[in-house]
């Protein structure tokens, strides 16, 4: 079958992103020919693209050979067009792109948006009548959807949300809901990863009676499992000295230009720093802070994913630093807040009042915390490491590094993709209870028989519940940690793959 994935970013970093690659690769595997149609500006990186071009109202151009590609034994074929859009690139939240001036959605002028969705839809048409596409799948509500609809006959694509969409710009916005109910009530149907954001979907939205359809992504069980900390960390070490992007990642000596912004509570030096560096690629120094963390047998707890305040990376550090068991943090991840997470690290390190009090005004320690004994336990803190960003080339390992993961997310989640794979690599999660991440950690936890084990309460006084789970956690005796691991492992792996995503969908 021809197939289609209409995909505004880029084929990795989020959940979405990831999604929309692993489903593109599948499909590829299972013998169809697959157009990918994203702004992904260095096709070369991915083995299952075989060519790529650009696309705009009058056709693709001349395609151009990957000569990474690893040909599909199936006779499948993936091709990536990236479509001509102009220097302007909408987000969901704040990042830098490559070649783009962005902006939020929220933020676009009429004028932009309509631009920035003209642009797609010609390139959208010319791309499906080129490839001869039989079934488009368009990603998030907003834009995929009404791009989507106006670019292609009604009933010949699916419309997928992600949750993001719908936080950052439908919710917020009536012209986002106007444009959301446009491309749903064209579409054949609405998919999402969880009842959860379907149900948002459908309170915000007029979906016209659309079917809406659960399929959730997938975990490459071979990749993310179970593996010796030491033996991991040293071999993602290793390809991390071979990585060339890492010369461009953040240098190490910032850290000494984040400790003086703390120190003069200088906001814009600090917010100015997030941009001398690129974000998208791991630490220079992050193969030596691994080799250092595979020395270490104490527990680990880590944070993986994007570092901005809903998320709540944040809550992390304050909360291992209250835990009894005191464990060492892993930060894994890159966005604009970095640097203000690495001020919380410093303060706590140095177990500095004052730092801490100005950090909370700055809601970079949520106000209902105790200055006093967070000072009195910051005495004794494990070692935070960051690393940057690890893409899938190196996350199994850093996640089967770590006792337990933290997935403190504030916002209203689709699914969260970060816990089954966590899971997966044996790392026991700890997930707030809300959205699509109670799905999953509900899931998870009838599997191994355990109800309330891996969750908690969110809102006030999270930051306590969260450290009074790792140390629930962490109190499990190494043996039993390590057979839940497994245990888990065998859930992910029955539960959720991407071969079964990719055939849900073409269901």
């Amino acid at each position: 079958m021809r197939v289609l994935l209409w995909h505004g970013w880029l084929p990795e970093g989020s959940g979405t992103n990831v999604f929309t690659a692993r489903v593109a690769e599948a499909l590829r595997a299972d013998g169809h020919d697959v157009a990918l149609v994203c702004q992904e500006g260095h096709p070369e990186r991915y083995p299952w693209i075989d060519a790529w071009g650009t696309v705009d109202g009058d056709g693709p151009s001349a395609l151009t050979p990957n000569p990474a590609a690893v040909p599909s034994p199936t006779g499948g074929r993936c091709t990536l067009l990236r479509p001509s859009i102009g220097e302007l690139l909408p987000v969901f939240v704040l990042d830098e792109y490559e070649g783009f001036v962005v902006k939020t959605f929220v933020d676009l002028t009429d004028e932009e948006l309509a631009a920035y969705l003209r642009r797609n839809v010609d390139a959208l048409r010319a791309a499906a009548a080129w490839h001869g596409t039989e079934t488009t799948f368009a990603d998030h509500s907003v834009p995929g959807g009404p791009v989507a609809a106006r670019a292609l006959p009604a009933g010949s694509f699916v419309v997928k949300t992600a949750g993001s969409d719908l936080e950052y710009a439908v919710r917020p916005q009536q012209r986002y809901r106007d444009l959301a109910a446009e491309g749903i009530g064209a579409a054949r149907a609405l998919v999402g990863p969880s009842a959860d954001v379907l149900s948002r979907a459908t309170e915000l939205t007029d979906t016209r009676g659309a079917q809406a359809r659960v399929v959730t992504p997938g975990v490459d069980t071979a990749r993310f499992r179970m593996l010796d900390r030491a033996a991991a960390l040293r071999g993602a070490a290793a390809r991390l000295d071979d990585d060339p992007d890492v010369a461009h990642g953040r240098p190490s000596t910032l850290s000494a230009d984040v400790e003086r912004a703390l120190d003069g509570r200088d906001v814009d030096a600090l917010e100015a720093l997030a941009h001398r560096y690129d974000q998208r690629v791991p630490d220079p120094d992050a193969a030596d802070r691994l080799r250092r963390l595979a020395d270490h047998d104490g527990p680990i707890v880590a944070y993986f994913g994007k570092l901005i305040e809903l998320k709540g990376p944040h809550l992390v550090l304050a909360a291992a630093a209250h835990a009894h068991a005191r464990p060492d943090v892993l930060v894994v991840g890159f966005g604009l807040w970095r640097e203000h997470v690495e001020t919380l690290a410093v303060a706590l390190r140095r177990a500095d009042r004052d730092a801490l009090a100005w950090l909370r005004t700055r809601n970079v320690l949520p106000r209902e915390v105790d200055i006093d004994a967070l000072t009195r336990a910051a005495s004794t803190i494990g070692d935070v490491t960051f690393t940057g960003r690890l893409d899938h080339r190196y996350a199994p390992e850093a996640l089967a590094a770590a006792d337990v993961l933290v997935v403190p997310s504030i916002l209203d989640e689709a699914f969260g993709m970060v816990v089954a794979e966590g899971a997966a690599a044996g790392a026991l999660p700890l997930v707030a209870r809300h959205s699509g991440l109670a799905e999953v950690a509900g899931a998870l936890e009838a599997d191994v028989g355990r109800p309330g084990l891996f969750t908690f309460e969110p809102g006030a006084g999270a930051t306590g519940r969260i450290a009074e789970g790792i140390d629930r956690l962490l109190a499990i005796d190494p043996e039993g940690r390590r057979e839940l691991g497994l245990r888990l492992g065998r859930s992910v792996a029955r539960r959720w793959s991407w071969d079964a995503a990719a055939l849900d969908l073409l269901r």
